[in-house]
């Protein structure tokens, strides 16, 4: 394999940074939900959030297609670093922690997630032989889910501490310690070590680009045209790009605004389990990178997506009623498992058949819609109805519904998808 030595700092950077990231996603919900109990004003910070996002996440793919991805991994670690710093220090000498700078932390995330993934795989594309696009991408999921693994692990020792015991998949463990929960700015400055150093590791790539890139230098407006024009044309690419997000679309909203309500409403659990079932999760989809390409192949990809999401949204279904905590982990775990295989099916698939030097501005027509479709859900489940006790379970109903409608619309552009070839 071409670049190996890159790929492989890619890769290490990008865990170092993924734990950041997925402790900070994991520690802000649960700040607001389980800590100042507040659930309703994290909504509406979700709301704003995703409504800018909108916005940036479509200029961030013309970014990603016009400039070096190298140089905009390295912005986004300047950046995370310097608003984790700053909640940190703010902590630290402040006296009473005002939820602005979790609110501000959680913001920043949101934005650099936005714009880490296009340029994560443009790059990664860039710098890989199509024979192995397979390989990579999974390599990618194996560690992108190994890293969340991590965070879910450290969030459930940070959040909650440990007071003599353990609940480990739905059973108290006796340990011979105690650890008391750590308060969240200190939670921010381990996050904002790690931007420093995956910024270190980026700097330090040297690669050969192995795909030709034609940069787009046309104005801003041009180049998004572009991107869209590309995807008019092909409408079996539009409706499988934007379909198979479905599952994931389901996932961000779940683990984000829905479960650390889920778990305190519904289950009457506290952090522990919260942060437990984001770790056996990540779990499932750390199992999944390693097995996917091998057990369901690289030519059956559109079949296997629609499998998976049939799964998915069965086991959503099942959170409806079930309250056994260790049900509920193996919900997560499968979902888990199929969120990831459909993830490594998906960027394969979509590295086979769009070029690489517009494949940052379709992916912002594909994230934009994604980010219509979580606003009406977050808009949906702002309703009474889906706040409290039983309530909060029928959000899954939604979101089984939601993967079930993904697996229907490729199903019925299945033909077409199969003849797509790349244009390159």
């Amino acid at each position: 394999m071409e670049n190996k030595r890159p790929i492989r700092l890619l890769l290490i950077a990008n865990s170092i940074s993924g734990v950041s990231q997925g402790i900070s996603m994991l520690a802000i919900p649960w700040y607001f939900t389980g800590v100042i109990h507040d659930s309703n004003l994290f909504q509406s910070i979700y709301l704003v959030t995703a409504v800018i996002s909108l916005f940036w996440g479509l200029y961030a793919g013309t970014l990603v297609d016009r400039y070096s991805r190298k140089n905009l991994f390295l912005w986004m670690n300047v950046v995370g670093f310097f608003v984790l710093s700053t909640a940190t220090i703010a902590g630290l000498f402040g006296e009473d922690y005002s939820w602005i700078w979790p609110m501000l932390v959680f913001a920043t995330t949101v934005f650099i997630y936005n714009i880490h993934f296009p340029t994560l795989y443009g790059f990664a594309q860039e710098i890989t032989a199509a024979k192995d696009y397979a390989r990579v991408t999974s390599k990618l999921e194996i560690q992108g889910q190994f890293t969340w693994t991590i965070a879910g692990a450290l969030g459930a020792v940070l959040l909650n501490g440990i007071e003599g015991k353990m609940n480990l998949l739905g059973w108290e463990v006796a340990v011979p310690f105690q650890f008391h929960a750590v308060p969240i700015h200190w939670i921010f400055g381990f996050d904002a070590l790690t931007y420093l150093v995956s910024f270190v590791l980026i700097y330090r790539i040297k690669t050969i680009a192995v795909v030709d890139r034609n940069i787009d230098t046309a104005d801003l407006m041009t180049r998004l045209k572009t991107g869209m024009n590309y995807l008019r044309k092909r409408p079996a690419i539009f409706v499988f790009g934007n379909a198979s997000l479905f599952l994931f679309l389901c996932i961000i909203v779940q683990s984000t605004l829905v479960n650390p309500i889920y778990v305190s409403e519904f289950l009457h659990r506290g952090g522990d389990v919260y942060a437990m079932s984001d770790m056996v999760f990540s779990f499932g989809a750390l199992l999944a990178g390693f097995w996917t390409t091998k057990v369901l192949g690289e030519h059956r990809t559109i079949r296997s997506i629609i499998l998976l999401n049939g799964i998915a949204a069965t086991l959503f279904m099942v959170l409806i009623w079930n309250q056994n905590l260790f049900l509920f982990f193996f919900c997560m775990f499968i979902i888990g498992m199929c969120n990831a295989a459909v993830r490594i099916q998906r960027v394969t698939y979509m590295f086979k058949t769009i070029p690489n030097d517009i494949i940052g501005r379709t992916g912002s027509v594909f994230f934009m819609l994604n980010v219509l479709s979580r606003l009406g859900l977050t808009m949906l489940f702002a309703i009474p109805l889906f706040g409290k006790g039983e309530g909060v379970a029928l959000t899954n109903a939604v979101l089984g519904v939601t993967c079930l409608t993904g697996a229907l619309l490729i199903f019925v552009t299945r033909k077409e998808l199969r003849l797509i070839k790349s244009d390159e």
